[in-house]
């Protein structure tokens, strides 16, 4: 039987609008904020999508990766937990197929702008 078959982590990502750039992420509705949720769905401005998608395929920070600053570590640390700790149950094999569903999810949004 196939690995995804049987796999509960919902790696899926949908593309909304095009102007701006909005994406939802189902996986991550826990992290709902007024800005993102319209009461129905959990939506991630572009910028924010690709700030997820680049801390999912990063791994967690080390302090040596930010040049031993600690303001910019804790702040990545923060954030990788803040994430992981939603995503609890998905392995490494998931994290970056959701990131790379953000990034197809993001390109289609912007390709559906150039329709117009």
């Amino acid at each position: 039987m196939s690995r995804n078959l049987i796999s509960e982590a919902n790696t899926d990502v949908l593309s909304g609008d095009h102007d701006p750039i909005t994406v939802e992420i189902p996986a991550l509705e826990t992290l709902a904020t007024t800005e993102n949720f319209d009461g129905e769905k959990v939506w991630f401005s572009e910028s924010d999508a690709l700030g997820v998608a680049n801390v999912l395929e990063d791994g967690e920070p080390n302090i040596e990766r930010f040049s031993y600053d600690e303001d910019r570590y804790n702040e990545a640390k923060e954030t990788w937990e803040k994430i992981t700790d939603v995503l609890t149950g998905f392995d490494q094999e998931e994290r970056e197929e959701l990131a790379d569903n953000i990034r197809k999810a993001v390109k289609d949004a912007d390709d559906a702008g150039y329709e117009y």
